[in-house]
């Protein structure tokens, strides 16, 4: 069990280290539309407050968290890029906000449930891994510290009983919230390695693993614009000539064995950060950034050809 948790904590690490701007964006889009929800909630219990037994004091309170709502959500609309773009940004945010609300929807709850046990915090505690993700060192110490405040809010308002029973709920919810948390991870990884794998499929050549003709035009025209004023290029081209007999006097089988050959035989002559792609049949292309010195085209065509 120790060992499937530290598991999980080195995960979510490695998993949030790769993927932090998309993690970061995720979190804050998620605080967002806990505010339009929230805000839907508090509305509908200010209804039912004002339609069953008209309390003036759950009303104001529930009109100021409606103000508090509204303020968070103008905020967000003004400064929400520029959160997103930094994860430890969107981290304090994210804390802060859910903290906020978390704690005001259980102190209602403590108020309006004076002999019963409560139910908001416990049910905030698990949704909460569901809608925010961060490591598990963070999130896990971040739970710990609401149920310290959540108890002593409690501890001040009920009498000691009911204490002594929601603090054992939220514990129970702590532990669920883990568990919930691990399954969350996995599905978060694989996810991931489910879009890589597409986003490769979708910019390679599946028989030779180099970029296919869309993706070569779209890295070469990338690099076009992004270059610095006279920085210089070669764009190699490479024809296999009568490729066709191959596949008729041979089979195709070994027509793609030839290709694929040859596109090992280019990625042993040219540097990774050279683009290359198969932009045809059996046409290649390669563009070498930089400036190389004079003859380097024709050497490096020889050579190639030699080995092929």
């Amino acid at each position: 069990m120790i060992q499937k948790i530290l598991d999980r904590h080195f995960d979510s690490i490695s998993f949030i280290h790769y993927n932090k701007n998309k993690i970061a964006e995720d979190n804050i889009r998620n605080t967002a539309d806990t505010v339009m929800f929230l805000s839907g909630v508090s509305a509908f219990l200010l209804f039912l407050i004002l339609l069953l037994s008209g309390s003036s004091y759950f009303c104001f309170f529930l009109i100021a968290i409606l103000f508090v709502l509204v303020g968070i959500h103008l905020v967000q609309k003004v400064f929400l890029s520029n959160i997103s773009e930094s994860f430890k940004l969107s981290r304090m945010y994210s804390f802060f906000f859910y903290g906020v609300m978390i704690l005001a929807y259980s102190y209602a709850d403590i108020i309006m449930n004076m002999t019963s046990r409560c139910v908001v915090f416990p049910c905030a505690i698990i949704v909460i891994t569901a809608i925010y993700m961060d490591t598990f060192l963070a999130t896990t110490v971040y739970k710990i510290v609401l149920t310290i405040i959540y108890c002593i809010m409690d501890s001040m308002i009920r009498p000691h009983y009911g204490v002594k029973r929601d603090l054992f709920v939220a514990g129970v919810a702590i532990i669920a919230s883990l568990f919930s948390y691990f399954e969350i991870v996995d599905l978060a990884i694989n996810k991931g390695e489910d879009r890589r794998i597409l986003e490769r499929k979708s910019t390679t050549d599946l028989l030779t693993g180099i970029y296919n003709k869309l993706s070569f035009e779209e890295k070469c025209n990338e690099y076009l614009k992004k270059r610095n004023p006279g920085a210089r290029c070669i764009l190699f081209i490479f024809d296999l000539d009568n490729f066709k007999e191959v596949n008729d006097t041979f089979g195709h089988q070994t027509g793609d064995n030839v290709l694929k050959k040859f596109s090992e035989i280019l990625q042993s002559y040219f540097h990774p950060y050279d683009i290359m792609g198969r932009i045809g049949g059996d046409e290649f292309m390669v563009l070498v950034m930089g400036e190389m010195p004079e003859g380097f085209a024709e050497k490096r065509c020889r050579s190639i050809l030699h080995e092929f």
